[in-house]
């Protein structure tokens, strides 16, 4: 087995269930962020937690993303689970379990390996991505002078092992010469991709200039099916740590435009879960509240639920409505 040690190191975080709130989530912070500084919203809610280490004089201003909680359900005082590696060097758990939570432990684990290495940039561990970007939402209403000062926000949190993300929900969040320059960086089968669906950094694209998520190497993100390439995360950790981003010129190209929210409807005017409130609603408020979508809006309502029935499905189980993830970042 390849680099033991950074292999003990990612399963110890896989084997939390993090589900937001949980039980697992807390016993993770307190193990692996407690020399980061909480972010509070201003109702006192920890929204994510921070960790600077920008260098003066540097030729970009990075902000790196990752989110801590997993879309483990249903057990919030159940802590941790049993991770098992085959002989490919592949992370998996057994059949009983909601998911590996690579998505995104993937990422927070690179995160933490590049403080170690002193690498540039300011780091932030989201809250609560699995139930609508909670922590990115809040950090983005609420500290927006904050974020305006950053020139590329790169979120760890992709499946697979090829992209470097363009798009997002159709959108565009980065330039294709950022996209190009960070896949040149990265090595190997990276490449520009305009697939992506939602994550944390697509909060910020109406204040940060590049933004973009990168894959972290696994496959079938929330079920019981999710697998993690161990040697593909450690390789692609051992490159980012070799750069010296701070003498980096990374492009900055795309201009933040205005913020397109496609569920402020939903959240403002019925609560908190769009998937549940969609359910609850009369026909004559679904009616209203069609009227008022554009055809994309719609169209991507559609893929969003299409693709949690058929992660669902894969499972061999429906999620019941009453705890059913607002997860925009399936990630296809």
């Amino acid at each position: 087995m390849k680099n033991t040690q950074d292999v003990e190191n990612i399963i110890e975080i896989l084997a939390y269930r993090r589900e937001h709130t949980s039980k697992g989530e807390q016993y993770f912070i307190d193990r692996f962020l407690s020399h980061t500084t909480p972010i509070l919203s201003k109702t006192g809610e920890v929204i994510a937690y921070k960790y600077s280490n920008y260098k003066p004089g540097a030729k970009n201003n990075v902000l790196w993303t990752s989110h801590i909680d997993t879309m483990h359900h249903g057990k919030p005082d159940q802590i941790s689970q049993e991770v098992y590696v085959d002989s490919f060097n592949i992370a998996f758990v057994n059949s009983t379990e909601d998911c590996l939570g690579s998505d995104d432990g993937s990422g927070v684990w690179i995160m933490l390996e590049m403080i170690k290495a002193d690498v540039h940039g300011t780091y932030m561990f989201f809250r609560g991505e699995e139930k609508g970007c909670i922590g990115s939402r809040a950090f983005a209403e609420e500290y927006a002078d904050e974020l305006k000062t950053y020139t590329h926000a790169i979120a760890f949190d992709r499946k697979g092992k090829t992209d470097v993300i363009t798009h997002q929900q159709s959108s565009r969040c980065c330039s294709d010469k950022f996209a190009k320059k960070m896949s040149t960086l990265l090595g190997g089968s990276f490449s520009p991709c305009d697939s992506g669906v939602y994550t944390d950094t697509a909060e910020f694209t109406h204040l940060v200039p590049e933004c973009t998520n990168i894959a972290v190497g696994y496959i079938d993100q929330h079920t019981s099916k999710e697998t993690q390439d161990l040697d593909f995360l450690v390789a692609l950790k051992d490159q980012i740590i070799q750069h010296q981003w701070e003498d980096i010129e990374l492009p900055v190209e795309r201009k933040p435009e205005a913020k397109q929210d496609r569920y402020s409807i939903w959240e403002d005017d019925y609560g908190y879960s769009p998937y549940d409130n969609f359910i609850l609603m009369s026909d004559s408020q679904r009616l209203t509240w069609v009227t008022k979508q554009s055809p994309l809006v719609i169209s991507d309502l559609i893929k969003d639920l299409a693709t949690e029935l058929s992660y669902a499905y894969e499972d061999g189980a429906l999620y019941s409505s009453s705890y059913a993830p607002f997860d925009l970042d399936t990630k296809e």
